[in-house]
């Protein structure tokens, strides 16, 4: 049950057209939070500073502030129209780029038919704010008819045009679906006009809604309406403090008569929405004093600055909030809290109200000064931060749980998913995809690329000893956790191929292991330290380059080895024999992984120098008992003998498998029956060894 509940909150969050919305705002956070701060310069509470960008350069200052402030969230709802588009592009079978372009070229024609620009309707200020229900909805149901039209045009009618390039013919198969879509969004128009006696579609939504508000008589009541209907459009991406403009500036300015208490829409900036909309503060401090994820605390450090300026879009997308069924609670109800706790405090006389509008930029307790002219505002303020807090901080931790178990649940399947396609030999697609997995996907390769950037891989080591001369070297391997699970190694590879960077993950590796080569190497163990590559890796200059320069800063040549993982193609890659020869001349052993007597391995003896050979894994395990097996490794010890390469047995998991080993003449293990991978610590202990296989179980290498 529980984990269907989990799924469900997962599809809630990743449903194509709220998943779109809710990234299309994304988009605009720059452009927001730049027009915010240009509204905020403009409007800081300190009257020497407004008499500067006045008076500066002939109020050159000021008007750089209203350019800006126009510029940015003047065109806001154009600019959502073109986000929401590109992502719901995104969502199409089609992958062709010039479409996603079409479709967001598309839907700003749908916007503007929307508000009937052809009758002269359209204001300028209907790009801005107001716009924000017309632009979502000709953004996806714009997007949504250009690729059912170009579709069906295309299967129906080819446009052809020989010795014209392909943009240009994709233009003109545009022509028809255009003309449709800007027909139906026309017709929509002018039915709204015709039947509704409304302007346009946007004129239509906020008619509606003023007319909820209008039927509230007492100013509570607007209030309270107010700020739920607010952050219940927040709560699914909306930006509701933008689409609710109207509403705020024509409704939220009764009296109540029983208590002479004012709703205006200072009134609740400054009680009920402190930090912006959900109380945003109160969220930032649950979040600091509470939070246990290390995200979650950087984001709300990284948001703070802002939020004290009730500037709250960082937060509310970082976390997120939106579309997040557990936060939308507080989201909702804090706001609600304070409002009746700041009315409770108005209405008994405590809290004095002064009839004067606070910019909503004004910091919370400057604010509740300059509103009520006492220090009661400050207090009351104080209380409902605390009490905010206080909502949210339960379900700060419900959330951080809910997120660990969907990405454990969600990791299980991407851990199968690249299992899968390793048993069939394929490569595996992850980040292209459009689901709950392709979503948990990229935001690993997001996590892993900066772990990789900041050189904090976490890294154990699987110890080899020799059958006399004990602990003779370690394997490096991947022990990467995202939100605290372990990572299936394979799959962070996959995630850092595919996003294109696994030569710096591999660096990465290489640099952390020669260090801690060069830390062995210091307390005066005689041992080799080896790290995995692959063999396109192996036949890059630059690369070698790389591990050149590496060897040579932590002085570990002699003592550090590269295993070739990849058996793919070698033959063709011309360029690896003389990179072996080069960093084994440098004192960098190379040692062939996987190794069987299958083809692709022979033909890396063929033309290369390996120091080493590590047996496939299936051989060895099957040694116990199969003649065959031990006839086959029996062939590569001699061969290695000929050959001047030593051979290391993998996965050696009992005392049967090493026996058997032995006699055929290999004295190299490295397995369960002596260590599992270990932090370096835990290796740094092992000075026996003759290690203790039954106190050192763990899980296989992999």
């Amino acid at each position: 049950m529980y984990t269907k509940i989990l799924r469900t909150i997962y599809k809630i969050e990743n449903n194509n057209i709220f998943s779109s919305i809710r990234k299309g705002f994304i988009l605009l956070i720059p452009v927001l939070l730049l027009g915010s701060f240009a509204l905020l310069f403009r409007n800081f509470p300190l009257a020497i500073f407004q008499s500067f960008i006045e008076e500066w350069g002939g109020g050159f200052f000021l008007t750089i502030l209203n350019f800006t402030f126009d510029s940015t969230v003047g065109f806001m709802s154009v600019y959502l129209v073109m986000s929401i588009s590109y992502y719901y592009s995104s969502t199409m079978k089609e992958r062709n780029p010039f479409l996603r372009v079409m479709a967001m070229v598309v839907s700003v024609v749908c916007f503007a038919a929307s508000f009937g620009a052809a009758s002269g309707s359209m204001e300028l200020s209907d790009l801005g704010p107001v716009g924000v229900f017309t632009a979502m909805f000709s953004a996806i149901a714009g997007t949504r008819l250009f690729y059912l039209f170009y579709t069906w045009m295309a299967k129906e009618y080819r446009f052809r045009s020989p010795g014209t390039d392909v943009d240009y013919r994709n233009s003109l198969a545009s022509l028809y679906p255009l003309l449709f879509c800007s027909l139906i969004f026309i017709g929509i128009n002018l039915m709204i006009q015709k039947s509704f006696q409304a302007e346009n579609l946007n004129d239509l939504i906020t008619t509606i809604i003023v007319n909820i508000f209008h039927d509230i008589n007492d100013g509570l009541g607007a209030g309270l309406l107010y700020v739920f209907v607010l952050d219940f459009l927040w709560a699914f991406g909306i930006h509701g403090g933008n689409a609710l403009e109207q509403v705020a500036q024509t409704y939220l300015l009764p009296n109540d008569t029983l208590s002479g208490v004012v709703i205006s829409k200072s009134f609740l900036d400054n009680y009920a929405l402190i930090g912006g909309c959900g109380a945003s503060i109160c969220l930032l401090l649950a979040l600091l004093l509470f939070a246990r994820g290390r995200d979650n605390r950087y984001l709300a450090r990284s948001a703070a600055p802002a939020v004290f300026f009730n500037i709250n879009e960082i937060l509310v997308y970082g976390m997120p909030v939106v579309l997040n069924p557990v936060m939308v609670i507080p989201f909702i109800l804090t706001p609600i809290f304070s409002l009746l706790i700041a009315y409770g405090a108005a209405a008994s006389g405590f809290l004095p109200i002064l009839h004067k509008t606070v910019t909503w930029t004004t910091p919370v307790f400057f604010s509740g000064y300059l509103a009520s002219g006492s220090w009661r505002g400050v207090l009351v303020q104080l209380v409902i931060v605390a009490a905010g807090t206080a909502v949210y901080a339960p379900f700060v931790k419900i959330a951080e749980r809910v997120r660990k178990n969907q990405a454990e649940l969600l990791l299980n399947e991407l851990t199968a998913l690249v299992k899968e396609s390793q048993n069939e030999g394929r490569k595996v697609i992850l980040l292209d995809r459009h689901d709950s997995i392709g979503l948990l996907a990229r935001n690993m390769a997001a996590q892993l690329r900066v772990d990789v950037e900041e050189n904090r891989l976490p890294l154990e080591f699987q110890p080899q000893f020799h059958s006399s001369r004990g602990l003779v070297g370690a394997e490096a391997l991947l022990r990467w956790k995202y939100m605290g699970e372990n990572v299936y190694p394979p799959l962070a590879v996959s995630l850092a191929q595919e996003d294109g960077f696994f030569d710096r993950m591999t660096n990465c590796v290489i640099k952390i292991s020669m260090g801690v080569c060069r830390e062995l190497l210091d307390l005066g163990w005689d041992v080799t330290v080896s790290a995995n590559v692959s063999a396109d890796q192996l036949n890059s200059p630059k690369f070698t380059e790389g591990v050149l320069r590496m060897a040579d800063t932590y002085g570990v040549n002699g003592h550090y080895c590269l295993e070739v993982t990849e058996e793919a193609s070698v033959d063709k890659m011309e360029e690896i024999p003389a990179h072996i020869n080069r960093l084994k001349a440098a004192g960098i052993q190379t040692a062939v992984d996987d190794f069987s007597m299958g083809s692709t391995s022979l033909k890396y003896l063929q033309h290369n120098s390996f120091y080493a050979v590590k047996l496939d894994g299936g051989l060895v395990r099957g040694i116990a008992g199969n003649s065959r097996n031990q006839e086959i490794i029996a062939s590569i010890i001699s061969l290695g003998k000929s050959l001047e390469f030593q051979v290391i047995a993998e996965y050696v998991e009992s005392e049967e498998i090493r026996d058997t080993l032995k006699k055929l003449g290999c004295d190299l293990y490295q397995g369960y029956l002596y260590s599992p991978a270990v932090p370096l610590e835990q290796l740094k202990r092992m000075k026996d060894p003759q290690i203790d296989s039954k106190s050192q179980a763990g899980s296989p290498k992999e």
